[in-house]
């Protein structure tokens, strides 16, 4: 048996904006992108001979499409990229954790069982710290201590990363499992750029791989790797100071079309392998006059050229080689034992390439749980977000303490089904937690039965009235004040010596959004607010976490009771676009116990207080 090193999973994410070859060539004619010669390419013989064909062939398409190779691309941002509308884009890092998420649920485990992570960009969001150490934020908890390595590459960087990762392996035989991944928003480079061949080549993308550690009978997975650096590419490709693209195409393409070549070539040689043993050869999507010089060059068969992702989605820089194998996987065109070839050329001259043979079995690992051994309690869980929180957890491993108050059957249908389905201990108590009393005999009660709770999530709350404040009366502003604020005060005031890790308050977008009508409940949240923040300052000195996490306008719950005037201006009013869906709200509330980050949400600190808000901008 020996070891081999395998992608047991793999992910690949492009920004949300679909850029056609016609968008591009509506700028071209509006005089906002240059470079294009039409009437040449109109008194040209092989475009009127491709017209014939094609009567709706337009001169653009024609060029970009059929000579360049590229017939679509996406980025983060609508067509034409500016400046300003990169501030609320999706940025480098949520690219990479989008598409490491997809990587790490293909292979079957969490990101716990990860022993190193190696991420490259060439267009981070910051400079420090790296985008390996921000994305494994996403993935553990706060005790994790596996290493992070953020490259600065473009082209190249998955491949150099992939060597590192092998390397690693060979100095730690207990690792089993590392991420390599990379990211790019390469349009952010072109927002200063007014020559079409850029906005034509490039897309915004993200491509994650698992590589593992299994024992095989003969070697397989990742055979050898190739790295080098071309001094003389140096000068005409890159991104200057201000983080605009330069790019001399023809000096570019006189260096990277040998340098890809010979890295595939060394490949083969190494192994001993002719072009007809190959099944794949996946080369950098860079276009057709680089990839199919090397085509020629080598006289590799069309069929066995891969160019995919280069004519759907552009040249993604570093993340383009792992996209095609992502593609390929996705779509069953890997087969068993097949062998595949990869080379790049790019920024800073670095070129390389890999070969990999597939493994002869698909290989499944047992996944950790990441709240395996946990005990947490959920006030409110049979409302909507408590009871998704639960489950949640649950299908985590984690046991479980549920409070309810008026609906018991719904609270007894939740805890059969936690434990039919994911067998863990369900512990069903109830409380009115707006009688004080009710609180203090329910937390003893906890007290008495749980050795120790590892998490508090507090999301029960009442709406209480939504009438004028001067026609809201005492008795249910001081109601809406007890259930709202004074119970979570005494609960986690008791409990605070007995949780060990993490306690959740959740508070609410009305702080913000101004509901019509809604005093009594926005008053005890933001009462609530002040008081978590001397909470968090007193659980400090424990390490634990004290969070206060505002939720946008939900698809339920409050906004129920509110027409849709009201829903429409509260949104207007904290900058929020679209309802937060409930379900992946109380997924992001749970992560946020044990995850330093998650994604999709504001993250800031008063204090030592956690606050986070979800599904809105303003803050």
């Amino acid at each position: 048996m020996t070891d081999s090193f395998i992608f047991s999973g793999s992910g690949f994410v492009t920004g949300k904006y679909k850029i056609t070859n016609d968008e591009i060539y509506q700028n071209v004619k509006k005089g906002l992108l240059g470079g294009f010669n039409e009437e040449r390419i109109i008194a040209s013989d092989s475009f009127i001979e491709a017209k014939s064909a094609n009567n709706k062939l337009s001169p653009f398409d024609y060029m970009v499409y059929g000579k360049m190779g590229f017939k679509e691309r996406y980025h983060v941002v609508p067509f034409p990229p500016s400046k300003p509308s990169y501030k609320r884009a999706e940025n480098t890092l949520g690219l990479a954790v989008k598409s490491v998420e997809l990587a790490l649920e293909e292979a079957g485990i969490s990101g716990k069982q990860i022993d190193a992570w190696f991420i490259g960009t060439a267009t981070p969001d910051q400079f420090a710290p790296g985008i390996a150490e921000f994305t494994k934020a996403y993935f553990t908890d706060i005790e994790d201590v596996s290493p992070t390595f953020s490259l600065t590459s473009a082209c190249v960087g998955f491949n150099i990363n992939l060597e590192h990762a092998v390397s690693y392996f060979n100095a730690h035989p207990e690792a089993q499992h590392i991420v390599v991944a990379h990211a790019e928003i390469m349009s952010e480079l072109l927002v200063n750029e007014h020559d079409f061949v850029p906005f034509s080549t490039f897309g915004d993308s993200a491509a994650a791989i698992i590589v593992s550690r299994v024992k095989t009978d003969n070697k397989c997975g990742i055979l050898d790797i190739t790295n080098g650096e071309d001094v003389a590419m140096l000068d005409f490709l890159g991104a200057n100071i201000k983080g605009d693209l330069y790019m001399d195409a023809r000096r570019v393409k006189s260096r990277a079309v040998p340098n890809i070549a010979g890295s595939m070539k060394n490949l083969l040689d190494n192994l001993n392998w002719q072009i007809k043993d190959v099944d794949w050869f996946i080369p950098h999507q860079t276009g057709n006059a680089i990839v199919n010089s090397v085509k020629e060059l080598l006289a590799i068969p069309s069929d066995k050229l891969f160019q995919e992702i280069q004519y759907e989605y552009g040249n993604l820089s570093g993340a383009s080689v792992p996209a095609a194998y992502d593609l390929l996987s996705k779509s069953n065109r890997i087969k068993p034992n097949q062998k595949l070839i990869t080379a790049v050329a790019g920024l800073g001259g670095e070129f390389g390439g890999f070969a990999y043979v597939v493994p002869e079995m698909k290989y499944r690992f047992k996944q950790n749980k990441e709240l395996e051994g946990s005990t947490i309690l959920i006030t409110g869980a049979s409302g909507g977000i408590g009871s998704k929180i639960a489950e949640y957890a649950a299908a985590q491993g984690a046991e479980l303490i549920i409070h309810y108050y008026s609906n018991k059957d719904k609270a007894i249908q939740i805890k059969e089904k936690i434990q039919s389905d994911y067998g863990v201990i369900v512990d069903l108590w109830k409380a009115d937690l707006s009688v004080k009393q009710e609180v203090i005999e329910f937390v003893e009660g906890v007290k008495k039965k749980s050795q120790k709770i590892d998490y508090l999530i507090n999301t029960h709350a009442i709406t209480g009235s939504l009438s004028k404040a001067s026609k809201v009366s005492d008795e249910e502003f001081i109601k809406v004040i007890n259930s709202n604020y004074q119970s979570v005060r005494l609960l986690c005031d008791s409990l605070m010596n007995v949780v060990e890790k993490a306690i959740l308050i959740t508070g609410s977008v009305g702080e913000d959004a101004q509901f019509p009508g809604s005093v009594s409940y926005v008053a005890a949240k933001r009462a609530l607010r002040g008081y978590a923040v001397n909470l968090a300052a007193d659980l400090y000195d424990r390490r634990v976490v004290c969070i206060y996490y505002l939720p946008g306008l939900v698809d339920g719950g409050m906004i129920s009771k509110l027409d849709n005037q009201q829903v429409i201006a509260s949104m207007m009013s904290v900058d929020q676009h679209e309802l937060v869906n409930r379900d992946d709200i109380a997924m992001r509330m749970l992560k946020s116990v044990y995850r330093l980050k998650i994604a999709n949400v504001r993250i800031s600190y008063e204090s030592k207080l956690k606050v986070i808000k979800d599904g809105y901008l303003k803050f």
